[in-house]
């Protein structure tokens, strides 16, 4: 698989397509899975936000990432604020490079992604940590990286629906 940007030119994307995408994003977030298998799993939520901020940044933006953040605080019953605070402020360092990371390959763009997935990471542990829970442990620090590994892939597929097909 190459990591370049196609070449080609791509259909508009369609708002009911970015709802769905965060939808099913949700979903997965939501699917229970045996306990401490959850640990190297990526936050779903916040890669398709990095991807649309980077991708669509008119569609989807900070206040985008907010709401997300607050349906994924309600979703995963955690600290109310810490998801709308972590994604709200990757969204704007995303959003603050948006013109160079389209211009960057896919293993360029996930290098970014790896830091910009630990920064969301590095802030709900300080946000729990300030609100009195003790250090979740280093193995936390993981799904940064598995996001940043499945990037490429994620890519990929998000273009699907968009490519135009020459018959």
């Amino acid at each position: 698989m190459s990591l370049d940007r196609p070449k080609e030119l791509l259909k508009p994307v369609k708002r009911r397509f970015i709802f769905l995408t965060f939808v099913l994003a949700v979903l997965i977030e939501l699917v229970p899975l045996p306990h401490g298998s959850t640990r190297w799993l990526p936050d779903f939520i916040g890669l398709l936000i990095l991807y649309w901020v980077i991708n669509q940044p008119r569609r989807v933006s900070i206040g985008i990432a907010f709401l997300m953040g607050i349906v994924a605080d309600v979703s995963t019953a955690g600290l109310f604020g810490q998801h709308a605070l972590a994604y709200s402020i990757t969204a704007f360092l995303a959003m603050s490079r948006q013109r160079q990371l389209v211009m960057f390959n896919l293993g360029q763009q996930a290098l970014v992604v790896l830091g910009l997935m630990f920064t969301n990471q590095l802030i709900m542990v300080v946000v729990r940590m300030l609100t009195g829970s003790a250090f979740v442990g280093w193995s936390y620090f993981l799904p940064p990286l598995i996001g940043a590994l499945l990037w490429p892939l994620l890519t990929k597929l998000m273009l699907v629906p968009y490519r135009q097909h020459s018959a």
